[in-house]
């Protein structure tokens, strides 16, 4: 069943670009002006898990209810949010040394379809049903697609602050872990419960030898007052959540909602 979580509108919404996000079981849809990057729009979706026969109904239906999606814009972006996803050092571009990597750690996947693109000396690598692509494509012509890996990790790249960052996603979560400047780890993790996250975070601070009080910046959907911002809390010293600039947000609407909530999305830069 789609939910619709979030609509949120500028009074103008001319001169715009859309950005589209899938995940895996969510469809986020969101607005920037083209004269200065502010966010104009934001729309948020909550589905179940789909595979890529499902996927073309569930676009119909995100734009029954959709005023983003039927609005003239001047460029559609669309980004992949899949769990099957690597990054690796960008001199790493060997087509089967990705695929025996994916089958690793994700299992085999005759159906499914192995893209990639070099962003600042790193390679982001995802893995998804070959069907997908080509239904977005035909419901979304003259969209760029790429994967949320490539402008999060942009950003991060270009803010160069060191830790752990942390984007929550309803039953996901993207970690990538900086030091001294440079990408140690990124993956992207489903979780049931608070203590899935913990345990996952913990993990990574250990397998990679990263300090416990290091500084853990969390953004996205997390509410201050729930079990997992509380159990984050608990255990790790450097918890805290991501301030957001309000100036990029073009209209007062969005102070109604928590700034962290859209840290992920001011962040695709395109």
């Amino acid at each position: 069943m789609l939910q619709k979580n979030y609509s949120i509108y500028s009074e103008d919404l001319s001169d715009v670009q859309l950005l589209i996000e899938a995940g895996k079981n969510h469809i986020a849809c969101w607005c920037r002006s083209n004269n200065n990057g502010k966010l104009k729009a934001f729309e948020f979706f909550q589905s179940g898990n789909y595979k890529a026969g499902d996927f073309e109904r569930l676009i119909d239906n995100v734009r029954l209810h959709s005023r983003l999606l039927t609005m003239p814009v001047s460029k559609t972006y669309f980004f992949w949010n899949t769990n099957e996803s690597l990054c690796l050092p960008g001199s790493i571009n060997n087509e089967s040394f990705l695929q025996s990597n994916f089958q690793l750690l994700f299992g085999d996947a005759d159906d499914k379809k192995i893209q990639s693109l070099a962003i600042n000396g790193y390679l982001v690598a995802w893995r998804m049903e070959e069907n997908l692509q080509q239904i977005a494509s035909e419901n979304f012509r003259g969209a760029s697609f790429t994967h949320q890996y490539v402008p999060l990790l942009g950003a991060a790249l270009s803010d160069k602050t060191d830790g752990l960052h942390i984007f929550f996603y309803p039953f996901y979560f993207t970690l990538f872990a900086f030091r001294d400047g440079k990408l140690l780890f990124a993956q992207t993790k489903k979780y049931n419960t608070p203590e899935d996250v913990l345990y996952h975070i913990l993990n990574t601070c250990e397998q990679y030898n990263i300090e416990k009080n290091t500084q853990v910046y969390c953004g996205g959907f997390i509410d201050a007052q729930s079990k997992l911002y509380e159990t984050l809390y608990q255990y790790l010293e450097g918890m805290q959540l991501v301030i957001v600039d309000k100036n990029r947000f073009g209209s007062k609407v969005f102070n109604d909602y928590a700034p962290h909530y859209f840290a992920p999305y001011i962040n695709y830069d395109v």
